[in-house]
């Protein structure tokens, strides 16, 4: 019977732990679909429970940064970024925090460190385009809002796309009884 007890104790860890998941699932789900006030209170709630939860505090910067408190998104992607330097949604918000606040060099060199990591192509593109409008220089404010909400919507695109493709692998993968079973067809007794 002692293991009960240790299967207890196991159940109660797992549901204290899944109140920040939870939280950060709520949170995503909210920033999704395109309420970002939502999402910033369910990754609060989720850094309550566990300050370092590096998934958390990228949500609620990407939250500020929709909700175009910029300051509060640079200082909290930053701090993610300390702890998983290999995050390319914190390098890319962080930019974009700067690109919004008219800092163009801190963008150029966030935007730099994120197409040093691995991207999927059309957004490494996006990108490499941006980078070269930071370079020119000259960009006007009308400029600088079609380039973090094309950079937004591409980053966004690509991770759908990227969760679809997992999703259709998996449906692929998922073996169905009936269509698989070898049929034999009996005849008729009176044919």
């Amino acid at each position: 019977m002692p293991w009960r007890r240790g299967l207890g104790l196991v159940l109660v860890l797992a549901m204290l732990a899944g109140c920040a998941t939870t939280q950060t699932a709520a949170g995503t789900s909210a920033l999704r679909e395109g309420r970002p006030g939502e999402a910033a209170e369910h990754f609060k709630e989720a850094l309550a429970d566990d300050p370092n939860r590096v998934d958390a505090k990228i949500g609620l910067g990407i939250s500020r940064y929709r909700l175009a408190a910029y300051g509060e998104a640079t200082a909290l992607l930053g701090d993610a970024l300390e702890q998983a330097p290999g995050q390319p949604a914190a390098r890319l918000y962080l930019a974009l925090s700067s690109l919004r606040q008219r800092e163009d060099a801190k963008a150029q060199e966030k935007l730099t460190a994120l197409r040093a990591l691995p991207l999927e192509p059309r957004l490494a593109a996006q990108v490499d385009q941006t980078l070269a409008l930071l370079r020119a220089g000259g960009i006007t404010d009308a400029i600088r809002t079609y380039i973090a909400a094309s950079l937004d919507y591409a980053f966004d695109w690509t991770r759908e796309v990227a969760e679809t493709r997992v999703a259709l692998r998996n449906a692929q993968l998922t073996w169905d009884p009936f269509w698989s079973r070898p049929y034999v067809v009996y005849p008729c007794r009176r044919c």
